[in-house]
């Protein structure tokens, strides 16, 4: 995982759904805001996310990464990448995670994706525990 208080830009070739303007995001994490990460875009105006580690949330989290996906991120089979899962507010003022359609992000190429396996046990609004 990128170190405590790093920051690191990392591309989106297609952006992210709803945002494919923001290609560029920085990855922020920092002990003040633990477990979350902030994905936060580059650029006037840019969208800014909040994520977690999916096995936070659901330890026994599992999903696999298509060929393709691999190819688009450069990765290579048995690479170390991350997975993070947005996180959103309701109005109720709980949050809910996207575990069904989690980021994935290759640190060695900064490349990044966001998957959405047809065949996921997940869903887009589990329940965040504590929040």
């Amino acid at each position: 995982m990128i170190a405590a208080g790093a920051e690191r830009t990392v591309t989106f070739p297609n952006g992210l759904p709803g945002f494919e303007h923001s290609r560029h995001f920085v990855i922020v994490t920092a002990p003040a805001f633990s477990p979350f990460t902030l994905i936060q875009g580059e650029g006037e105006a840019a969208p800014a996310f909040v994520a977690i580690d999916p096995r936070l949330v659901d330890p026994g989290y599992r999903t696999d990464l298509e060929d393709d996906d691999r190819d688009r991120l450069a990765a290579e089979p048995g690479q170390t990448l991350l997975w993070l899962a947005l996180v959103t507010a309701t109005a109720g003022g709980h949050a809910t995670v996207n575990l069904k359609a989690p980021l994935v992000i290759n640190p060695a190429s900064m490349q990044g994706l966001q998957v959405l396996p047809a065949d996921s046990p997940y869903r887009l609004d589990h329940p965040l525990p504590g929040m």
